[in-house]
């Protein structure tokens, strides 16, 4: 992985009240976070990744998506790196449990260790860490006008979900079974 000082940025406008900035390499995505809208207009990416990138943002918000296909360059440690790749995966309206992952990436017991890595992911909407939530359903750390809630009632409003999300089973491990 190339993190490198040759880093390309590009701001994409969504409808959940803040723009997503979008770091890369030129060759993945090492960062990505929610920040305050702008009054001007986003700028064309000039970069080929970035642009797929942005085109994918908007093709999320348009309910065109299921997955992102993007290369990411995780730099945390082997179990948010695993909890990361492993919450990547999900797709549009799929919604699991900290408890889930922590299955999925072979530490039953970690449920919270899967909640600081989603707490701290650096490449937010990519890892969709608002579809992981809490045992009751609920989104956790958050509050109800935070970003991650406004993605969570968005999914919700745009998929054949119930007004409460339903934990998705197909979250697997990939790898060799661990139990």
């Amino acid at each position: 992985m190339r993190l490198g000082f040759n880093l390309i940025r590009c701001r994409v406008s969504t409808p959940v009240g803040s723009d997503l900035l979008i770091v890369g390499n030129g060759e993945t995505i090492v960062a990505a976070g929610f920040v305050p809208r702008l009054r001007s207009r986003s700028r064309k990416a000039s970069d080929a990744l970035l642009a797929e990138a942005a085109a994918q943002v908007g093709a999320y918000f348009a309910c065109k998506l299921k997955r992102f296909n993007l290369p990411l360059a995780f730099a945390g440690t082997a179990f948010q790196n695993a909890v990361w790749q492993a919450v990547a995966k999900l797709e549009f309206g799929e919604f699991v449990s900290y408890a889930d992952v922590a299955r999925a990436v072979g530490k039953p017991l970690a449920h919270r260790g899967v909640a600081a890595a989603m707490a701290s992911t650096p490449i937010d909407l990519f890892v969709p860490a608002h579809r992981v939530l809490g045992a009751d359903g609920r989104v956790k750390g958050a509050g109800p006008q935070s970003v991650r809630s406004r993605l969570v009632e968005f999914e919700l409003a745009h998929s054949n979900q119930a007004r409460t999300p339903r934990f998705a089973v197909s979250l697997r491990r990939s790898g060799r079974d661990r139990r």
